[in-house]
């Protein structure tokens, strides 16, 4: 009988493994059906000569096929039971904690009376659980706040037409010293608001658009420094220490409105060009804008108690020292030591002196970031998260005379009672 051709390829690969099963003593009846004739009544097939074939090998991308398949079923299985653990461990927690977490997590509607943007991106207060509009006719859920920027002109007529919730808050709002907002009192001495959010820290709300926090605890605004440490020099980062090899000018102001307020400023910054080189900026929102100047002189004309100008806090921000020309007394609101100003000199020619000064001495010049190995100065955001968190917890219902006592104890001095150092 002809060997089958597949059966002589695979003698030729495997000869020992084909000849393997000959080695067997085969029986008479073995041996007679071995040589079965392809004629006899039994079909004649090639089930037996398979049987004594080789396995097929498996290639190296079959094997590695195979235990993939194998991870991919232990990760799913690992999966399942992560899943089964974290069900079974919701099934079991004390249903009055969810109560608790949904009630701290409960969203807030604030609606902004008078605001002049309409490309601000509102949506992203979702995060703080809140929602802002200035849509007055907003009627998803009651109001729970209605901010008055004080900044801006304002009328409340058609506030009663808002639907509110039961604590309703009407908020005076304010960045800018209270000397240029509208007196928030009517004409029988009475009030609408029922709550402060401005700049002093006596507010319900303190507001402003950066604060200070230590290194330790970044989201909690400190509210008392300590007094500039002589060794903390020694433990300036090395990224404040690059920044400070940028300074290559010395003075820059920001561009401000000249009016009847700022003639004093006005005039003290003709006699200060007198004697030091100074640059004008338009805006220092950009990064490498500040940076290379090593002062900022800050005009504020008011005189308002613990209101720091905008442009101070941007300053301190781009590592940039702030020289206040005018304002108030800062001591208690920004870290000490961190600022120069005017007033501690009796005639801009003695600032100027003083700015050369320590613009030729460095480690004079770096004593004024002391305060970056303790603190760390940030910019707020979204300025209505706060708000957002205070009317999520629990609230009483704040009468008006509140707001009046907070506002008549107030006052800002008249500028035109106070000269800068003695200019001349």
């Amino acid at each position: 009988m002809a060997m089958p051709i597949d059966k002589i390829l695979s003698s030729r690969h495997q000869p020992q493994r084909y000849n393997a099963p000959r080695k067997r003593v085969e029986t008479g009846e073995e041996r007679n059906s071995n040589f079965a004739s392809p004629n006899d009544d039994s079909d004649y097939s090639m089930d037996s000569d398979l049987a004594i074939l080789p396995p097929p090998r498996r290639s190296a991308a079959s094997r590695l096929n195979s235990r993939q398949l194998s991870k991919s079923r232990n990760l799913i299985m690992k999966w399942i039971v992560c899943l089964s653990i974290i069900f079974l461990l919701l099934l079991f927690v004390p249903r009055h904690h969810v109560i608790k977490e949904v009630k701290l997590k409960r969203a807030v509607t604030i609606l902004l009376w008078n605001e002049e943007s309409s490309n601000e991106r509102w949506w992203r207060y979702q995060q703080c659980h809140c929602t802002v509009t200035p849509n007055r006719n907003y009627t998803d859920r009651p109001i729970d706040a209605v901010v008055v920027n004080a900044d801006r002109a304002y009328d409340v007529d058609g506030l009663e037409k808002i639907v509110r919730s039961p604590n309703f808050l009407v908020v005076f709002a304010a960045k800018k010293p209270l000397s240029l907002a509208k007196n928030p009192l009517s004409l029988h001495g009475e009030s609408i608001f029922n709550y402060s959010m401005t700049y002093r820290p006596d507010s319900n709300l303190f507001w402003t658009d950066y604060y200070f926090s230590t290194l330790q605890h970044m989201d909690v605004r400190v509210h008392k420094f300590t007094t500039p440490d002589k060794h903390a020099l020694k433990e300036l980062s090395a990224h404040l220490r690059f920044k400070l090899q940028l300074k290559q000018r010395l003075v820059v102001y920001m561009m401000y409105p000249v009016n009847n307020s700022t003639v004093q400023q006005s005039l003290y910054l003709q006699q200060l060009r007198k004697h030091i080189d100074l640059s004008v900026i338009e805006t220092c929102h950009e990064p490498n804008e500040c940076i290379p100047y090593r002062f900022m002189l800050i005009f504020e004309p008011s005189r308002c108690p613990e209101y720091v100008h905008p442009q101070f806090y941007m300053a301190l921000a781009n590592f940039v020292v702030p020289v206040l020309i005018g304002g108030g007394n800062l001591s208690e609101l920004v870290p000490p030591g961190s600022y120069i100003s005017a007033d501690n000199f009796l005639s801009p020619f003695e600032l100027s002196e003083h700015l050369m000064l320590l613009s030729s001495r460095p480690e004079l010049y770096a004593q004024f970031f002391w305060w970056h190995s303790k603190y760390q100065i940030h910019k707020i955001k979204l300025p209505y998260c706060a708000l957002c968190h205070q009317l999520r917890q629990e609230q009483r219902q704040r009468p008006p005379f509140e707001f009046l006592q907070w506002w008549t104890i107030y006052q800002c001095p008249d500028p035109r009672d106070f000269q800068i150092g003695a200019a001349t």
